[in-house]
């Protein structure tokens, strides 16, 4: 006899992966739609009326975690929407190829069949190595967009140490010897060396 396993992802076995043959020809889709996708979960399943349904279906806790993130990205200016809709943000619509450039920042992982290919065209396509990216330069924008995107070059308080910086991307599988490096590359100009006075 099979016992229930109360496993986090339980859910994930209600809900049927998305048929990518009907979904690939789709240009633009609502915000919690791309999130489900990107999950590998059938959109059709989690709505009713064509809006997401969070009060008959159990979404996973990786859909939930993921739309959290994506809403916040949308805040920081790092996803940017074709449609707007700030009371709803979830019911938002996006470009489906600028999504996966978003999760592709972010070094989120493509279920196999996910039909929409990461471009260049976020605010990182203005940084020097155009359309090129390995690892490394992920890990670089990543920690940048972390550590750097608040700092006041008037208040030297607001700059991360490089240890700081260091200690984040080894947590992230970056070697010390590269998070050394990009540590020191992303350090603001002109900043004093040494401990910070409070």
């Amino acid at each position: 006899m099979n016992t229930p396993s109360n496993s986090a992802d339980d859910s994930y076995w209600t809900i049927p992966r998305p048929d990518w043959a009907q979904w690939e020809r789709t240009r633009r889709a609502k915000l919690w739609q791309a999130v489900a996708l990107l999950c590998e979960l059938d959109p059709t399943r989690l709505e009713i009326g064509g809006q997401l349904n969070t009060v008959f279906i159990h979404t996973p806790p990786k859909f939930n975690s993921l739309l959290g993130l994506a809403k916040t990205g949308i805040g920081a200016g790092l996803l940017k929407l074709d449609k707007l809709e700030p009371e709803n943000l979830e019911e938002s619509e996006v470009d489906l190829t600028v999504f996966a450039s978003w999760a592709n920042t972010r070094g989120l992982p493509f279920p196999e069949g996910f039909p929409w290919k990461p471009e260049m065209n976020l605010d990182t396509s203005s940084w020097p190595w155009g359309g090129y990216e390995n690892e490394s330069l992920r890990k670089l924008a990543q920690a940048a967009d972390r550590f750097w995107k608040n700092y006041d070059p008037a208040d030297h308080s607001t700059a991360p140490t490089n240890d700081q910086v260091s200690t984040w991307l080894i947590e992230q599988k970056v070697t010390p010897r590269i998070a050394k490096a990009i540590a020191s590359i992303l350090r603001a100009d002109g900043l004093p060396t040494g401990r910070r006075s409070k």
